[in-house]
């Protein structure tokens, strides 16, 4: 039914834009609109075989030039602080305009995305987790996927190491990765992680891996080369070229899940080391993955940023809140050629 579904979008998708509807339909959803582009992670078809990022944060670079392309070509692209400027004054955007964003700063977004928004001299704000920064550190869910890839890869080496294993992975109550078949299970244990997500402490996951390492080698390095994140001179150096910088928290906690003092904690620490290194107070947040309370919020607005951002969403206008501007997520599956980008953008799936 999933690929029954998916060729009709694809039937409706290039239909529209083969009639020029879908271009119209942009002309009119966007009128005096903009639209915040979320990105994570651009990789090439070779990092995406080894990544342990879900599918749902990952373009691939011949996407994003090819989007990036379109976005130059039928969009106002602003800078952060053009954007900031409209919402602050309440000065109606340019039909179509356009703000590109990445979250977490991806050791990918210098080398594969930063030559492509170069080229087409696209302005883009990246924000940034500062204490994984210039750390060979991993998000808990990214060390996590390397962590069983590692435990499958010695059980069948070694068969004799599948029960203490088995024991390990089972309080995350993942014991069932161990059993998985294929050469590279890896899509098998972000899907069943995504179905068990929730559940998930990441102080248990940390636990976990420590008590896996004990048992055998995990590649740390390897992982990090991948999945891990950029550096200060990085950011220094695409600072120079226009690219701008924002907070995403200290720790890349979830805000809303944290107590009060914590959360303040928190976003000041993530100020404090961003106007260090960069010299300047931020202007913009993304609360990681969106989440955030009325008091974060607060903490945010108190921190000195001018405007936030959260996750999902549609188009935005000039007198929207500052502090809860909706952005698009873009992804590989469901904006892997133009009329599907620009179907994505215009709300109409």
């Amino acid at each position: 039914m999933g690929r029954v579904k998916y060729a009709i979008k694809l039937v409706i998708v290039y239909g529209l834009y083969g009639l020029g509807l879908l271009q119209l339909w942009q002309r009119i959803v966007l009128r005096r609109r903009a639209v915040v582009l979320m990105y994570h992670r651009v990789l090439t078809e070779e990092e995406m075989k080894v990544t342990g990022s879900h599918p749902a944060i990952v373009v691939k670079r011949e996407t994003f030039a090819a989007q990036m392309e379109v976005i130059s070509k039928r969009f106002k692209v602003l800078t952060i602080d053009e954007f900031v400027e409209r919402m602050e004054r309440r000065i109606p955007f340019e039909n179509s305009t356009c703000l590109v964003t990445f979250d977490d700063g991806w050791k990918d977004n210098y080398y594969n995305a930063f030559p492509i928004l170069t080229r087409y001299r696209i302005p883009a704000v990246i924000f940034l987790p500062v204490n994984y920064i210039g750390e060979q550190r991993l998000f808990w869910q990214e060390a996590l996927v390397h962590g069983l890839l590692a435990a499958i890869r010695e059980v069948r080496k070694d068969p004799s190491k599948a029960s203490i294993l088995r024991e390990i992975i089972a309080t995350l109550d993942l014991e069932e990765v161990l059993d998985l078949a294929g050469v590279d299970p890896r899509h098998c244990i972000i899907e069943l992680m995504t179905l068990k997500r929730k559940q998930f402490d990441p102080l248990d996951v940390d636990k976990v891996l420590s008590r896996i390492e004990r048992e055998l080698t995990i590649n740390w390095d390897e992982a990090s080369a991948i999945d891990g994140f950029l550096t200060w001179e990085q950011v220094a150096e695409m600072a120079k070229e226009g690219v701008r910088f924002g907070g995403h928290g200290a720790e890349h906690y979830l805000l809303s899940q944290l107590s009060l003092d914590e959360a303040r904690k928190d976003i000041e620490e993530c100020t404090s080391v961003l106007t260090s290194r960069l010299k300047e107070q931020p202007v913009s947040f993304s609360y990681p993955r969106g989440y955030r309370t009325s008091q974060v919020v607060e903490f945010v607005k108190q921190s000195g940023y001018r405007v936030a951002f959260i996750a999902n969403g549609g188009s935005v206008r000039c007198d929207d809140d500052r502090f809860t501007v909706q952005r698009i997520n873009i992804f590989e599956e469901d904006t892997k050629t133009v009329p599907l980008f620009l179907a994505r953008i215009v709300g109409l799936f």
